[in-house]
């Protein structure tokens, strides 16, 4: 029996193996390793179904065995340690990063240089291969602790890193690149500083991107218009990379006389290492590995078909690391690619050269979609025609300039500066066209994050089509399936109207307040508070080419992650920075129909500009008192406070009072003991099931008597891990323990959710694993 053009069951049988072996309790996961055997066997592949059934159990088993020996021999705390570079660190202003080796092990080491000094001398010391003293803390990193939130916990696990060493000092640095592995990592990190130095500022991290897979360099502006119109996958380098390469280097060794036989096996060599040259990503290594089997198969004449050479890499990838299943870069790699190979007779059938590239647009943009909504949650509606656009552009001039102007200005630096100024020029036009297009318009579509049957569901309807099309089936069935898509992804895209279920969320932002608050049936999204970070002044030396955003890196993905692209109310209870401190970042990603502030709630010139801003982009701007109320669709907002404006800025915070779930709530913002006072005399009797602890749990906030006369079954603490300011203070806690208040913390929990339908309702913190039951009617 010949396999050949049957080996990507095998492929499907060693994914299914690892993805089994990481969930082995998914249900979904056991639905599929069900219907693809039952698939064989329907099919009457017997011996297929026993040899794909052994490599399935062959990598349940080989998973299992690297999974359980993927631990680590040290232990949390302060510890001296000598370690050396596996590759140049990354310097970011005052931060240096970079991946070392102790005692066997790899670390994730971060550390803050503390003067201008010290970084010119570490940037200049250190180098691949390097090994320094490090004297430090070592800590766990964080699993994710906001719902669909990137896991850096488990990104980590998967790089086999266990822990994050954040050294006070890095001391006697000495020696450098000695293996062959080391000195690559040198060349790459030096042909990156070359593009740097060389290069313009505005194309300078296009050409390290193209050429060695490195994307620090291009701005976030770039990155986002890029990545809003749908072809981010341009800036990575993958398989068009890879065989324009191929193909250069091969028409040179031809030119220069070398024979198609010695050209191919120098080819061989020099694959592996330009891999590694380009950063090693899943994606290049499936593109070199793929060619390299094609050049060896030519070679010795054998007979091997372009799926069975994908699946070939993908087995070999698992099997020297099953980790590489879980990297998105190998998911869409892999995805894209075998869609396409398996749909060459339907592009071929389309005469046009242009109907030939719109099919090789659509049937990349559909087989990727599953893992695009599942990580991102949105697409974008233009990206078959951007890619249209950009794909032979950047295939036929951008990648060829980037490449020839970094050989020419290394070999013959006069023309080279030359080709580099035109290179500069293209991709200027090319990066004003995207930031044209994409901050002019908004082209996305937000499906949120889908459940594992709409994908399970979508991806077996688009095989359908594609087997269905293929087989020359009738054209209704081919139109049946296609409409079934189409109505699948529609039902998805207005999924947040079928949601019987609400939602309210502590998000943990750190030292700060951000609450989620979702109606069923999209009847109503809020947000109380942004949280923010306090910043301090620095010097230019200091200054990172990019800063964490509270509203950028969480607040914004969160909620694509529901499916919410517009906030009906957005919520401030004051204006200090770790409460409202996003909220001009906010303002200019996400939709916002209304703020709600406080009255006297312009204090400064950071809550004027929050106030202009929203009136600039039309915003209602609704300034609430005591004894006002916010009759919404679902819920009713009463405001407890403030009343008569006081000199502390947090007494006068909004405080809402709401019944959600079947349990009162109030949110206290940053409320301390003499708002408190007044609340108690101007609404006597009152009650509240779930109370959320104000100024963070401070000592000055939550008093005895606020306690005894709320009864609180459920205390709700926003803080930030070991934050300098003691938050919440143990008084404050010892008063919720003995009122038997049942309390959560996102410094020590995560963030907080209530899920409830109905007046039933269920609380739980992230990470899941650490569920707790709450009230459950």
């Amino acid at each position: 029996m010949s396999y050949q053009g049957r080996l990507i069951y095998f492929a499907a049988a060693s994914g299914l193996g690892v993805a089994a072996a990481k969930s082995p309790d998914h249900p979904q996961m056991l639905i599929l390793v069900f219907f693809f055997f039952s698939c064989l066997l329907f099919r009457k592949k017997k011996t297929l179904f026993v040899l794909t059934l052994l490599t399935f159990i062959f990598f349940t088993i080989h998973f299992t065995q690297t999974d359980n020996r993927n631990v680590s021999q040290f232990t949390e705390g302060r510890t001296v340690l000598r370690a050396s570079f596996s590759e140049p660190p990354e310097f970011d202003g005052n931060q240096m990063k970079g991946v070392i080796h102790a005692h066997g092990e790899k670390l994730s080491a971060v550390y803050f240089v503390q003067s201008e000094g010290e970084l010119m001398n570490l940037s200049k010391q250190i180098e691949a291969g390097t090994s320094c003293t490090f004297n430090g803390h070592l800590t766990h990193p964080l699993k994710a602790t906001v719902p669909n939130a990137f896991d850096y916990h488990d990104y980590l696990k998967n790089s086999r890193i266990h822990w994050v060493m954040t050294p006070d000092s890095i001391k006697d640095c000495s020696g450098g690149a000695s293996s062959f592995f080391e000195k690559l990592a040198e060349y790459r990190a030096k042909g990156i500083q070359f593009a740097a130095e060389e290069f313009s500022p505005q194309s300078r991290g296009i050409a390290a991107a193209l050429l060695f897979g490195y994307r620090e360099y291009i701005p976030d502006e770039i990155n986002k218009a890029y990545r809003d119109l749908g072809i981010i996958h341009l800036l990575a380098i993958s398989g068009l990379h890879v065989s324009i390469l191929v193909s250069c280097i091969y028409f040179i060794l031809i030119r220069s006389g070398v024979t198609h036989e010695w050209a191919a096996r120098i080819l061989l060599l020099l694959l592996p290492v330009y891999s590694l040259l380009a950063g090693g990503a899943p994606s290049v290594l499936r593109a070199a590995g793929m060619s390299m089997i094609y050049l060896a198969v030519k070679q010795l004449r054998i007979k091997l078909t372009a799926a069975d050479a994908i699946s070939i890499t993908c087995i070999v990838m698992l099997a020297a690391d099953p980790y590489y299943l879980f990297n998105i870069g190998f998911q869409l790699s892999f995805a894209v690619s075998l869609a396409l190979l398996l749909s060459v007779k339907i592009i071929s059938s389309f005469s046009s050269r242009l109907h030939q590239l719109t099919a090789v647009s659509v049937i990349a943009q559909a087989s990727s979609l599953p893992i695009i909504l599942h990580s991102f949650y949105q697409v974008s509606a233009v990206s078959v025609l951007v890619n249209l656009l950009f794909v032979p552009f950047y295939s036929a001039v951008v990648l060829p300039l980037c490449l020839g102007a970094f050989l020419l200005k290394a070999t013959v630096p006069s023309a080279g500066t030359v080709l580099i100024g035109v290179t500069d020029a293209v991709i200027s036009i090319s990066n004003d066209a995207a930031l044209l297009a994409g901050g002019k318009y908004s082209f996305m579509l937000l499906f949120g994050q889908p459940s594992w049957l709409v994908l399970s569901f979508y991806t077996v309807l688009f095989c359908f089509a594609a087997v269905a099309f293929e087989k020359n089936f009738l054209y209704s069935r081919l139109k049946g399936a296609a409409a079934a898509v189409f109505l699948l992804l529609f039902l998805q895209l207005q999924s947040a109207h079928f949601q019987a279920e609400g939602e309210v969320v502590i998000l943990d932002v750190g030292q700060g307040d951000s609450i989620y608050v979702s109606a069923p049936y999209n009847q109503g999204t809020y947000l109380i508070d942004t949280g923010g970070i306090l910043s301090f002044s620095r010097e230019a030396w200091q200054e990172k080419r990019s800063s964490y955003s509270i509203a950028e890196d969480t607040l914004v993905p969160f909620l694509k992650s529901k499916g919410k692209k517009t906030l009906d109310k957005l919520i401030l209870t004051h204006g200090d920075a770790d409460h409202a401190g996003e909220a001009l970042k906010l303002l200019r990603e996400v939709e916002v129909k209304e703020i709600v502030v406080p009255k006297g709630f312009i204090r400064g010139e950071f809550e004027k500009e929050i106030v202009e801003e929203a009136l600039a982009k039309g915003i209602k701007i609704t300034a609430l008192k005591s004894g006002d109320v916010m009759d919404d669709k679902y819920f009713k907002w009463k405001v407890l406070s403030p009343e008569e404006l006081t000199d502390s800025e947090n007494d006068d915070s909004l405080v809402l009072y709401a019944e959600i779930g079947g349990l009162k709530w109030i949110f206290t913002g940053d409320l301390e003991h003499e708002g408190e006072k007044r609340i108690l005399e101007a609404y006597r009797g009152i009650r509240a099931d779930v109370l959320k602890i104000g100024h963070h749990g401070s000592k000055g906030s939550t008093s005895v008597p606020f306690l005894q006369q709320l009864q609180p079954k459920i205390a709700l603490i926003s803080a930030g891990r070991k934050n300098r300011y003691n938050h919440p203070h143990p008084d404050v806690l010892k008063l919720l323990e003995q009122n038997g208040t049942k309390t959560y913390r996102t410094d020590r929990d995560g963030s907080i959710a209530y899920k409830f339908k109905g007046d039933n309702g269920t609380f739980s913190i992230h990470p899941p694993y650490d569920s707790v039951s709450g009230k459950e009617k």
